[in-house]
């Protein structure tokens, strides 16, 4: 089964070429113009386009040069009618694979988009490996705080023995990722690939497709055979991030890969040999789980050869402005701006801040803080912070005064949060659901601080 997104504006065409291919198994997502095209591809990335040329708000071709990195793993065929032969012939050198002359011959389109989804297989192989160099290059590693080198020697002595397992626990957020690539770049596999798979993000039905791949008609929506992540990565590392969430029924299949080294496609007959590293990550309480009978004792003892937990960020506070400063230098490259850094009341914010959503929360309010600031430096007024939560956790019902001796620029968090949302209303001119947005808080959140602070709406 694939993906296809079909843009077409003749409405009888459009629901004909559906028909077809959904009758093949494959999943038609129709689009009558360029700007329901756009807001498909912006939310997800077809495995092949079927594109009209002359359409009611542009020009087929604008729209492939204008997506072309988007759909860089995607198949582009284009239709055209007598007279869009040289169209067709540019289209082919931005990268489409093929044209279909109109009118559109059912049977020809099925076997044209057969073939083409064996392209995209490729294509997608392709991808990820250059997806893992180009990581492998942006890749770096903050770990100031005494807790964190900790961790981070273990990986490296993990990475480089012959351990073919590693268990990582810890919040959501904390860098679960970020170590598991860190092993990978340190062992003898960091010229394989490294293939993270979001076991979350994955519906039920296919997920032991997308760990083992599947046989051409192993099910009815499988019109040509497909690596699974395991195949995709041999000679590298997989990584299975959420592990908690792999089926009960599918973790016997999981165990036999990682004690036997092999496994077979779904719908096959032939044993696969694979040399992978297989690092499983999660936010969840796997012992509850093993007591709820939600996970099998037999897989969580074989991952658990060498469990690491990676500390929450709260935990490791002198890392917290190294990373900000990273983000900031990366965020503000992407934006084209340059930044000095956090003014002092800023970094203190930072610093006194408990992170809740650990580094990817810190990420975020960075790149919310380059595109606030209009200065040189990021400072109070550009840090929005989701949540109200200081180290130490403790709730506080008025904005309280300084304190007797406490250095310039320590600012208590809630006069930051005063000053936020008195902003926020400022600049909403009064509209409670505006300022909220711009808070990135719902409304009663925003009525319940001013209400708090006294601020009049």
């Amino acid at each position: 089964m694939a993906l296809i997104l079909l843009v077409e504006d003749e409405q009888l065409l459009r629901w004909s070429l559906q028909q077809r291919l959904e009758k093949e198994g494959h999943q038609v997502h129709p689009a009558e113009n360029l700007a329901e095209a756009s807001l498909h591809v912006e939310n997800h990335r077809p495995d092949l386009v079927l594109l009209d040329l002359g359409l009611p708000d542009g020009h087929g071709l604008d729209f492939y040069e204008r997506h072309q990195e988007a759909l860089e793993e995607s198949v582009v065929l284009v239709m055209t009618a007598v007279g869009q032969v040289e169209d067709a012939v540019r289209a082919m050198k931005i990268g489409a694979l093929d044209f279909l002359t109109k009118p559109i011959d059912h049977r020809a389109l099925v076997e044209q988009v057969n073939r083409s989804i064996e392209v995209q297989s490729t294509k997608r192989d392709a991808g990820i490996a250059r997806r893992t160099r180009e990581q492998a290059r942006d890749f770096d590693l903050i770990a100031h705080s005494e807790s964190f080198r900790r961790i981070v020697a273990i990986a490296e002595d993990v990475a480089r023995s012959k351990v073919d397992t590693l268990l990582l626990l810890g919040e959501s957020g904390s860098g679960k990722n970020v170590i598991a690539r860190h092993v990978h770049e340190v062992s003898s596999r960091s010229d394989g690939p490294f293939l993270e798979v979001n076991c979350a993000a994955i519906p039920d039905h296919l997920m032991e497709s997308e760990l083992f791949g599947h046989e051409k008609g192993a099910f009815t929506d499988a019109k040509s055979s497909r690596k699974g992540s395991f195949e995709l990565a041999d000679g590298g590392t997989v990584l299975l991030d959420e592990i908690g969430e792999i089926k009960f029924d599918l973790q016997a299949k999981l165990l036999h890969l990682l004690e036997d080294r092999n496994f077979r496609r779904v719908g096959g007959s032939r044993q696969i040999q694979v040399d992978v590293r297989v690092i499983a990550a999660t936010n969840r309480d796997l012992g509850q789980m093993l007591a709820d009978k939600q996970f099998r004792d037999d897989l969580y003892y074989r991952l658990s050869v060498f469990p690491i937990e990676i500390p929450a960020l709260r935990d490791r506070r002198d890392d917290i402005l190294p990373l900000a400063r990273l983000f900031l230098d990366q965020l503000g490259k992407k934006l084209g701006r340059t930044f000095e850094g956090f003014t002092r009341e800023g970094e203190n914010v930072l610093i006194s801040y408990a992170w809740p959503g650990n580094v990817r929360e810190l990420r975020n309010v960075v790149e919310r803080s380059v595109i606030l600031e209009q200065g040189r430096q990021i400072g109070v007024p550009s840090l929005i912070l989701d949540r109200v939560h200081t180290i130490s956790d403790a709730p506080q019902q008025s904005v309280p005064p300084r304190p007797a001796g406490v250095p310039p620029g320590i600012v208590p968090l809630e006069m930051v949060e005063q000053e936020m949302v008195r902003r926020a209303m400022d600049a909403a001119a009064g509209n409670q659901t505006r300022a909220a947005e711009l808070l990135g808080v719902s409304r009663d959140q925003l009525r319940y601080r001013l209400k708090k602070f006294g601020i009049e709406s």
